[in-house]
């Protein structure tokens, strides 16, 4: 599990296609490094940089790594909103400051009648965050600016908010909140507008 407050998501966004294909190699491989070696040799993302390949297949691994083994199971066999609940349950084990604002911005958010994701809101969050964790100030502005277009990007990957900022809620099933390891109940708080426990 990722242990510090990073903040290193200037390369993929969400990626859905590489992303299951990158589970599902590590399903039948076992190894991540194996996985890794695999993605960049035969170029599975069709990319046409060596460079961004490296990147890219560095970033999902590092994410598809911070869930179980039956939670990738579940993610290569599931569909529809499943698949982007689990797919954004690895983005945010994977970055604590990803996670916080899913909870305490989208979904509180939602919950108290505000109903789109701003840049402001944003803005505020990191803010706050920055307050308790002051290496998010070392940030420079074009990598501020970096994550935060990232950071929309994969929520509207996901399904989670519209190209407008929106907020729509995605519905995940009861069958995605059973898969979800125990010792991770929170992650079932990450989503606007459902109950998963």
């Amino acid at each position: 599990m990722a242990s510090d407050y990073n903040l290193s998501i200037t390369g993929a966004t969400l990626r859905r296609p590489d992303s299951i294909e990158t589970a599902r190699m590590y399903l039948e491989l076992g190894d991540w490094s194996a996985v890794r070696k695999r993605v960049v040799e035969d170029n599975i993302y069709q990319l046409n940089s060596e460079a961004s390949l490296k990147r890219f297949a560095g970033d999902i691994v590092r994410r598809l790594r911070n869930l179980t083994d039956d939670e990738l199971r579940f993610l290569v066999d599931s569909f529809a909103d499943d698949q982007s609940a689990m797919l954004w349950v690895a983005v945010c084990r994977t970055y604590p400051f990803v996670s916080g604002l899913s909870a305490r911005v989208l979904r509180d958010g939602y919950e108290q009648g505000i109903p789109a994701y701003t840049e402001g809101a944003f803005e505020t969050y990191f803010e706050q965050e920055a307050q308790m964790h002051p290496e998010l100030l070392d940030l420079s502005l074009r990598s501020h600016k970096k994550v935060r277009t990232q950071i929309f990007r994969m929520l509207v990957e996901c399904g989670m908010i519209a190209e407008d900022g929106t907020i729509t809620p995605i519905h995940p099933s009861p069958a995605f909140a059973r898969t979800i390891d125990a010792a991770h109940q929170e992650d079932l708080d990450l989503f606007p507008g459902v109950t998963l426990r």
